[in-house]
């Protein structure tokens, strides 16, 4: 055992860590969760089904055009992928989206799901609230994915002009209304002729993803969709 070990072992003692998903401590060799809450997660595998049977893709049939959609689980109310990134969101733990990032990225590359992608975008937070939590809970995820699809990722071209209250506390009608006039493309040029990765935290109703693309489209792009998880729950 070197003295480095010693000293890790030490801290681990003095520092413990904790799991995300059920609050017991865990190893230093798991990330965020311990191994049953993580093999509690759930995938989707939408990258592995054909357009008309995914269901992301379904969800904006006559909305907006959407070249491809996936997201990496199912966020399931009560369970662990809602307290995932619940911590991700509202507890400082910033560092869970380059681990999800990491994890899909490795799946999305080796299936060649977005390889037609040129440029990603997040979905942007309000300076309020950006200002208020300290970070944008997509970026580390989306800078991550983009830099597996080797592809330019930009904070910049989307921007949000109105400050709204948590979405995920709404009726997915008052989604739908409140979500109108909230986004602005700061340069339409940009990605005019370019098939643009949309990314996301949780998509339930697509009301956000959807106008995001709306205003794409109208530039001239084509579009697609990442997400961290996918809810039914509209």
């Amino acid at each position: 055992m070197t003295l480095f070990s010693v000293f890790k072992d030490i801290g681990a003692f003095l520092f413990p860590r904790y799991c995300l998903g059920c609050g017991q401590i865990i190893s230093r060799q798991e990330q965020f969760l311990c191994v049953t809450c993580r093999h509690e997660l759930r995938q989707t595998h939408f990258h592995l089904l054909p357009d008309e049977r995914n269901p992301m893709i379904r969800k904006f049939f006559g909305r907006v055009v959407v070249q491809k959609a996936s997201a990496l689980l199912y966020y399931d109310k009560g369970a662990v992928s809602q307290r995932l990134i619940h911590a991700l969101k509202y507890h400082d733990r910033e560092q869970v989206g380059l681990w999800l990032g990491q994890w899909y990225a490795t799946e999305l590359v080796a299936n060649g799901y977005f390889s037609q992608v040129e440029l990603a975008l997040p979905v942007p937070l309000h300076p309020k609230k950006k200002k208020k939590r300290g970070y944008n809970q997509v970026t580390l995820f989306g800078s991550t994915l983009a830099d597996a699809l080797q592809v330019t990722y930009r904070e910049d071209l989307l921007l949000k002009q109105t400050y709204n209250s948590a979405q995920a506390k709404k009726h997915w009608l008052e989604r739908q209304r409140t979500s109108a006039e909230t986004f602005v493309l700061t340069d339409p040029k940009a990605v005019a002729g370019k098939h643009v990765l949309i990314i996301d935290d949780i998509v339930t109703t697509g009301a956000t993803l959807a106008q995001c693309a709306a205003l794409l489209i109208k530039a001239g792009a084509k579009v697609s969709f990442a997400c961290m998880a996918y809810s039914n729950d509209e």
